[in-house]
């Protein structure tokens, strides 16, 4: 069950990487956000999202340059270990 704070910090993050461009003010009010969550519902929420964008990207079943771009920009903004991605993404990171 999501709880209203998890869906609050997903759509902020539904929004900030809507453009593929995080600004300083997006970078922000993202800390100001998860500030108040415990860290592990941060990290769940925040895999979670990796998922989503995962799944975008797989939508067609092609990943493309573009995708692994937005989706190495998702990582590495929230700090997603790399052991918390799943297997094929983490591969399709590292192809290059």
């Amino acid at each position: 069950m999501t709880t209203k704070a998890e869906a609050g910090l997903t759509r902020l993050l539904i929004a900030i990487f809507a453009d593929n461009v995080v600004t300083a003010e997006e970078r922000q009010e993202l800390i100001e956000y998860q500030a108040d969550l415990d860290p592990a519902t941060v990290q769940r929420v925040f895999a979670a999202f990796v998922q989503l964008k995962w799944g975008e990207a797989l939508a067609d079943g092609v990943v493309t340059e573009d995708e692994k771009l937005a989706l190495r920009r998702v990582v590495e903004e929230l700090e997603v270990p790399e052991a918390a991605l799943p297997a094929r993404l983490r591969l399709s990171l590292r192809a290059r």
